[in-house]
């Protein structure tokens, strides 16, 4: 009991520390191989190893290993069904025995730590984390100075320096950076010279450091003016708010939306105007699923591969339980899905990026 109220109050103590003390501690993934040479070499067999066809696993199990998944928000998400499905389907095909624990945290909103108290408890094998900020930091550091629990870090694939010399299992995520310097790069490309952009960007923390200051910075140096720039929660009610008071106050073409929350949001405020003109762009599948890429006020989506996320926690998982040299770093692709394509194009984009858990978006 004396332990696990020391992790409440080891977790607590994370909250006072400033956001942007973990964004001057991320690194690049070229700096991270530049670090670590013996890495590129692990990443690019990792790579092809995700994007083939399963092998089962060659060591033979005692027992099943036990895995933790920490999952944020509503369990139920379109997002989290399709994490689930697509990491169990891979690990049947890898024929690794195995017993899946799912916990859910709504930490941000009511500090509540039960799920963080019953993972130390339970002690797992592997624990994934899909979001990682500063609480989630403090409680993983206590399994990456140990020897038993291994992590595997969900959506994130930024190093951290401080953990160069005791690194998670693996990072598995996307490269923000270039995804908002490829959307910036598009938008000038397909938009007026003379079209007015404003933007509504997140807080100085992980997304709002890689994401919208990536993509700010981009379309600065492509020549283009942001009028006006927002911050705000990533909310979809205060997105909204804010994107109302805009319309209402100034003349506006396009508003760069930083996530996926703020572009609902935005798109929620547009039904409740008059003017059809204004676009704002997307991140990724919505509830709406294939539907959503093709509402004619967004401009373009960034379409997540998200599938070869599960695909790289269950093959990572295996490659460690055989021994076998493994990279600490797994960066899947993205790619731009502008709205005006036809609805057919669009569905083959997202069965070529979900092609374990299409099923769920196929709206």
């Amino acid at each position: 009991m004396r332990r696990l109220w020391f992790l409440v109050l080891f977790i607590f103590s994370a909250f006072s520390v400033q956001a942007s003390n973990m964004t001057r501690d991320l690194m690049s993934d070229d700096v991270f191989q530049r670090l670590m040479p013996r890495q590129g070499p692990l990443i690019e067999l990792f790579t092809s190893i995700v994007h083939s066809p399963p092998v089962s696993i060659l060591r033979t199990q005692n027992k099943p290993i036990s895995i933790a998944v920490l999952l944020f928000g509503e369990a139920d998400t379109l997002a989290n069904e399709a994490l689930l499905l697509s990491f169990k389907q891979r690990m049947r095909e890898l024929n690794i025995d195995y017993r899946l624990d799912i916990y859910v945290s709504n930490l941000e909103d009511d500090g509540d730590v039960s799920s963080y108290m019953k993972i130390e408890k339970s002690a797992p094998d592997y624990i994934v984390m899909t979001k990682l900020g500063m609480v989630q930091r403090r409680f993983l550091e206590r399994f990456l100075y140990g020897n038993k629990t291994k992590v595997l870090l969900y959506d994130f694939s930024t190093p951290l320096t401080h953990w160069v010399d005791r690194p998670p299992l693996m990072y598995i995520g996307f490269d923000q950076r270039q995804a908002s310097k490829q959307l910036a790069s598009y938008l000038d490309r397909q938009l007026p010279k003379q079209a007015k952009m404003s933007a509504l960007v997140l807080p100085d923390n992980y997304l709002g450091h890689m994401r919208c200051d990536a993509f700010l910075d981009e379309i600065t140096q492509l020549g283009r003016t942001v009028h006006t720039i927002d911050v705000v929660q990533d909310s979809q009610e205060q997105a909204a708010e804010s994107t109302k008071a805009l319309l209402a106050e100034t003349e506006v073409d396009f508003i760069f939306s930083c996530s996926a929350h703020i572009s609902e949001g935005v798109l929620a405020a547009f039904k409740e105007t008059d003017n059809q003109r204004v676009q704002t762009n997307g991140w990724g599948l919505t509830q709406e699923g294939v539907r959503g890429l093709a509402n004619p006020r967004i401009k373009a989506s960034v379409l997540f591969m998200k599938d070869y996320l599960s695909v790289a926690l269950a093959e990572a998982i295996k490659l460690d339980l055989e021994g076998k040299n493994m990279p600490n770093l797994y960066v899947a692709r993205s790619t731009l899905a502008p709205s005006e394509l036809d609805f057919d194009s669009l569905r083959l984009m997202v069965s070529q990026a979900y092609p374990y858990s299409v099923m769920l978006w196929q709206k």
